[in-house]
Formats: C-alpha cells, sequence, structure tokens
C-alpha cells in the first residue's frame, strides 16, 4: 500500500468523511479506536494498530480480514503507533481521518504527534471546517477572494512572509501564547506562506 486513509479516533463527521472520500487510496488503516468510525461509515480497515484498548470482542467479529497489529507501549499514542506502522509498511501518501475533535486535549497531541511525522509523507489532513496543513518553509495556494486562512504557530514561527492575505505578514513572527494569526482571508492569489524557522500550522477554512 502507498497512499493508506489513515483514521484516528477523534471525531468524524459527515462533513469530513464526505472530502476525505474523495481521494482514492489503496488500503485503509485504524488506530485503535478508528475502527469504530471505519465500521460506522461501512469501511474495512487492511489494519488496526495500537493499544487495541477500543477494539472489543464484537469488533474483531465484524472484522475477520482485518489484521490486528497489537503496540501496547503507553509511551506512545495509538495515532503515533499507527503512523510508525505505515512507515515499516512504506506508506508513501496518507489521507488523515479523525485527527481533531472530541477532546482538546487529544487533538492538540494529535498534531504535535503529526509534527513529528508530517515530512516522512506526502499528505492530507482535514477537520470538519478546513484542510490542515503544516508549514516549515514555503507553501501556495488558489482559493476563492474572502476564503479564510488561520495561521497558529505550534510553539513559536520565525520570519513569516506572506502574500495575498488581507492582513499581510512581513519577516514576522507568530508565538503560541502570544500572536496568532487567526482568520485572515484570501484577496489575491495565489496566496504564498514562507516560513524561515519554526512551524506553522495553517488551517484553510471551507468556503461557504
Amino acid at each position: 500500500m502507498k497512499r493508506v486513509l489513515l483514521i484516528a479516533h477523534g471525531e468524524l463527521s459527515d462533513r469530513e468523511f464526505e472530502k476525505i472520500r474523495r481521494h482514492p487510496v489503496d488500503g485503509i488503516i485504524a488506530a485503535d479506536g478508528g475502527a469504530i468510525h471505519a465500521l460506522e461509515r461501512g469501511l474495512v480497515p487492511r489494519y488496526v494498530v495500537g493499544d487495541l484498548d477500543s477494539v472489543t470482542p464484537e469488533i474483531r467479529v465484524r472484522l475477520p480480514e482485518t489484521e490486528f497489529v497489537h503496540r501496547p507501549s503507553q509511551e506512545i499514542n495509538d495515532l503515533e503507533k499507527a503512523l510508525m506502522f505505515c512507515q515499516e509498511l512504506g506508506v508513501e501518501a496518507l489521507v488523515l481521518a479523525a485527527i481533531t475533535g472530541r477532546r482538546l486535549d487529544h487533538t492538540l497531541n494529535n498534531l504535535s504527534v503529526f509534527s513529528r511525522y508530517d515530512q516522512k509523507f506526502r499528505y492530507t489532513m482535514y477537520d470538519a471546517h478546513s484542510r490542515i496543513l503544516l508549514i516549515r518553509d514555503r507553501w501556495e495556494y488558489t482559493g476563492p477572494e474572502g476564503q479564510l486562512i488561520s495561521l497558529i504557530p505550534l510553539g513559536k514561527a520565525e520570519g513569516i512572509t506572506t502574500e495575498g492575505l488581507a492582513f499581510p505578514l512581513n519577516n514576522e513572527s507568530l508565538i503560541f501564547g502570544l500572536r496568532e494569526g487567526l482568520s485572515n482571508y484570501i484577496v489575491t492569489n495565489p496566496v504564498r506562506i514562507t516560513v524561515q524557522r519554526g512551524l506553522l500550522c495553517a488551517f484553510v477554512i471551507d468556503p461557504e
């Protein structure tokens, strides 16, 4: 499998599911409780990876062709276990689902975990209302005028320069807890964002 749908155990809304199903994949991997989402959506994962504390006997019965990969360590969460397993399989591209939602601490932790792996895969990541991506150096995007884009630093991001947004940044810093870039919006295309140091999380909000 080179391109995989990876389902975590956050919230998987109808709106997010409609977005991820547009992407063709070679197979599905669920991070532990992500198997519940898969069954609810009529999907059959090839693998379920994690400590498997959310996997009931009923789930195993309903997924007779699925391989359950037990990774018991409590030092890392199930999403990271699944990402490590994807590396072992030689996966090249990921569509990530149910990364956010339910508990805020889980959402923040999942984004932190993925920041250790975003350079190892090509990826597409959504929540119910936005596409989510991590910017380390340069990103370019074309979207409708007025589309909202929020820029939230994971820690401190420095040397940020933007083009095409209503509130431009010119070699400036954003710092979590001090200064963020919430609800900027497109005025001209293409939008270009560069970051010299640090990591910037961009939320490209779905047009209404």
